[in-house]
């Protein structure tokens, strides 16, 4: 998720400049698209793989293991974005003084809480396994985990200044390639594990190696990119610590409630009902995550293009370019959500194998979970844009209030009473930043949304009934319930596919000028202009 910042308003570029800039974003762009779905994908193998040897529970307890490393990783979110901004201004005014100033000022301050904080982590593992909830046959393997990953940990967090000057450098495609290589050596490697007959601590160690690898690799490439920025204790001083709590700060503090936030449910399932059911909190939440993720590519885009609108003044613009990324939100969000909510326990079932009974319920509540958090953080980054960093705050203490209150009630309240607390904090977030976003841009107001909401919404209805027809079409009688719900979940997909452009025509969800914007991305410059003309 994007972090909290001031947009800083450039001044005009010659036009040899702008296409040198927008050639970088588009690299970047496409670099990072990559990237994301190399993550998922890797993921979206193994995860069926981790449940075959591990049974649903452990897989349970790895994603908590994964959760409480993210919290460890606290170098790598929001300090790590100030630190890339330093450095971008660098590039441009040439003050690398400066610069390293405020990236090893900080370096040595990052560092010495990962010390402080990591350090007992490792030492008091045990404590904190048996205060999650983890049950005695995993204790010993998440015990070893998470001593592993806190040690490694320290260093990763050194190594956020790296990725930074990198990425500050514009080559944020060198990052990426790297996080992409990285994350498919880690699946390979797991997935090797597992074969062998390893466990979780296995995997919790092949996980470290990945994040130790990805230092290194940044580390020579920031010295090969941009060697007038350096990490020295020598230029750690006092001078730029104001700046770096005012700055470097505020995205620190955005990142860390963040992962706070995304934390409580998980180990509230687990203290509360166990192994399996964290266990399929866990593929519900890593499928509804999956679906997003084209939606989450178009974050940095709305983000730049904001800033641009914004800066330029034009009220009017401003609230045409709002309305388009909430009905962009709407239509990434709605059908891919949709989709899950009606057919996902098909797609469960020929992904991991799995049939439990809690996932039919499960998926819905979290997929309308996932449907408010993206208009949520849609309108957190939009408010973002004018450079506020209050309300989107206030909304992330709000939401975790809701999420502790659950939390201690969570045995009377249920599994599913649980999910239900969870969406309605992200229901709760999403009028919150509804509210913000009027408040800031007085000229958008939400009514403007409801044409285009029902034209998406009876565009998915028709979609999905397309699907539910193709799926009664009767297939051979086949004994293994994992293929044939894989044969029937390609039935569905053909009839979504095939009613999709239809449906969207005839309810005019897109316009021609939408159309002919799609038909450049998927159609060779020959058949674009056929289909035009």
């Amino acid at each position: 998720m994007a972090s909290a910042t001031e947009i800083p308003v450039q001044a005009p570029q010659s036009p040899t400049q702008s296409r040198g800039l927008a050639h970088t974003i588009g690299r970047n762009t496409v670099f990072g698209i990559v990237a994301r779905g190399a993550q998922v994908g890797t993921r979206l193998i193994t995860i069926p793989i981790v449940i075959a040897h591990l049974g649903l529970g452990g897989y349970g307890i790895w994603s908590i293991i994964m959760t409480t490393a993210a919290y460890m990783r606290f170098g790598s979110v929001g300090i790590k974005s100030a630190f890339q901004k330093y450095v971008a201004e660098a590039t441009g005014n040439s003050d690398y003084d400066r610069a390293n100033k405020l990236v090893s000022t900080g370096m040595v301050g990052l560092m010495t809480l990962s010390v402080l904080t990591l350090i007992p982590i490792a030492i008091f593992s045990p404590v904190l396994a048996r205060a999650s909830g983890v049950p005695p046959e995993f204790l010993r393997a998440t015990t070893k985990s998470i001593s592993a990953l806190a040690l490694i940990m320290v260093l990763s967090n050194f190594g956020a200044a790296y990725e930074a000057i990198v990425s500050g450098g514009h080559r944020l495609d060198l990052v990426r390639n790297f996080s992409t290589l990285f994350t498919i050596a880690e699946a390979i490697a797991i997935v090797s594990a597992l074969h062998y007959g390893k466990g979780l601590f296995a995997m919790s160690l092949i996980m470290a190696i990945s994040e130790l690898g990805l230092v290194i690799c940044c580390y020579f490439a920031a010295r090969k990119v941009l060697p007038q920025v350096r990490v020295r204790i020598k230029y750690a001083t006092r001078s730029v610590a104001g700046e770096l709590i005012r700055f470097a700060g505020s995205y620190q503090l955005v990142n860390i409630l963040e992962v706070l936030y995304v934390s409580i449910v998980p180990v509230a399932i687990l203290r509360a009902f166990g192994a399996q059911p964290a266990g399929v909190y866990a593929i519900t939440t890593r499928l509804v995550q999956s679906a997003m993720m084209l939606w989450e590519s178009f974050l940095l885009p709305i983000l730049s293009g904001g800033a641009m609108v914004y800066a330029s003044g034009s009220v009017e613009q401003m609230r045409r370019l709002i309305v388009k990324a909430f009905k962009i939100t709407m239509g990434l969000c709605l059908f891919p959500l949709a989709f899950i909510s009606a057919f996902g326990t098909t797609m469960v079932l020929a992904w991991t194998g799995q049939a439990d009974s809690s996932f039919r319920e499960g998926l819905w509540i979290v997929c309308l979970a996932g449907f408010f958090q993206g208009f949520s953080v849609l309108g957190l980054v939009l408010y973002r844009v004018s450079g506020k960093a209050l309300l989107d705050n206030i909304r992330q203490g709000i939401r975790i209030v809701i999420l502790l209150s659950i939390a201690v009630f969570a045995r009377k309240l249920g599994f599913y009473g649980v999910l239900w607390g969870l969406a309605a904090a992200e229901f709760v977030g999403m009028i919150f930043m509804l509210f913000a976003i009027t408040k800031t841009f007085h000229s958008f107001h939400p009514r403007a949304l409801l044409s285009d909401a029902v034209k998406l919404i009876l565009a998915t209805t028709a979609v999905l009934a397309a699907g539910a027809l193709a799926a009664s079409i009767p297939l051979p009688a086949i004994s293994s319930a994992r293929l044939l719900a894989g044969l029937q979940l390609g039935k569905v997909c053909l009839g979504c596919l095939i009613a999709a452009w239809p449906a969207l025509v005839l309810t005019k969800s897109i316009t021609k000028a939408e159309s002919k914007t799609l038909l450049g991305i998927f159609l060779p410059q020959r058949l674009r202009s056929e289909s035009v003309g």
